[in-house]
């Protein structure tokens, strides 16, 4: 069974020029996953900030409306996102700008962000959630959009592993590869990035480890508790993701019996 076909798709909310849509129905799912995600990134990012002493830029992989960004960026939470864009009326394009500013901003990072979303990348930009986004299939090879970002220090991603697989991890490692052997730095300043990535508990992460491994990173699984990720939209959405899980071996009790998807929580590091 393929587990793409499993897990609900949500193209249509995907697809217009405010999260009102997007946020809306991930807080029926009791979407919290980001939250929890969080800390972990901010954990990398600060150690960073104390050995690069400069601003950090960061890659948001399947970056959808900015909420990342909008979490560690502007340091704030679901909760408080749903209580601005869902409270009574969709607001407009300039109170949406008002709120950002608003916000406690940390200027030290610098997130540029890959979404298969062009409104959702759109609005992201607009809102000053990141510098620059770029709607590209990176299972495609031919990643020259790319190269207009600067040199990326963390590639994160929540929830979009399984869409993209590695194929996708196969030519940004390929791309990084090409950009440090070009790059007019010495290897001690150009540093390769470091990868975290939520992925749910039904994906199988053979072929994205080997791909790493063969780029010459290490990557492991978190030792931190699986992170739950939403409620499961449907009976049958539960009933064939806990069927894959059990056919890989893995047992459910504790975690998506209880009605909700499970993730893991990966880190890759270069070896060099």
């Amino acid at each position: 069974m393929n587990e793409l076909k499993v897990k609900k798709k949500f193209t249509d909310i995907y697809t217009q020029d405010s999260p009102h849509g997007y946020l809306k129905e991930m807080e029926r799912l009791e979407y919290d996953i980001s939250d929890s995600t969080k800390s972990l990134y901010n954990s990398i990012i600060e150690q960073l900030e104390k050995e690069l002493s400069r601003p950090i830029n960061i890659l948001d992989l399947g970056s959808s409306y900015g909420i990342n960004s909008s979490l560690i960026k502007y340091d704030l939470t679901m909760s408080e996102l749903n209580n601005f864009f869902l409270n009574k009326t969709k607001p407009t394009k300039k109170e949406t700008k008002q709120f950002y500013e608003q916000c406690t901003c940390n200027d030290n990072l610098n997130f540029y962000q890959i979404d298969i979303s062009e409104e959702a990348l759109k609005f992201s930009e607009e809102m000053d959630l990141c510098k620059k986004g770029i709607n590209v299939d990176l299972e495609d090879e031919k990643l020259k959009l790319l190269e207009s970002f600067p040199k990326i220090d963390v590639v994160i991603a929540t929830g979009c592993i399984g869409y993209i697989g590695y194929k996708a991890f196969s030519n940004l490692l390929k791309l990084i590869k090409n950009r440090q052997s070009n790059s007019v730095e010495s290897k001690k300043e150009y540093t390769t990035p470091i990868f975290a990535f939520s992925v749910l508990r039904m994906f199988d992460m053979g072929d994205i480890k080997e791909v790493f491994e063969m780029n010459d990173y290490s990557i492991v699984k978190s030792n931190i508790k699986s992170i739950r990720q939403r409620n499961f939209s449907d009976p049958k959405e539960k009933t064939q993701t806990i069927s894959i899980l059990h056919d890989m071996g893995i047992d459910t009790e504790k975690y998506e019996d209880d009605g909700n998807f499970y993730a893991d929580f990966y880190i890759a590091k270069s070896k060099n």
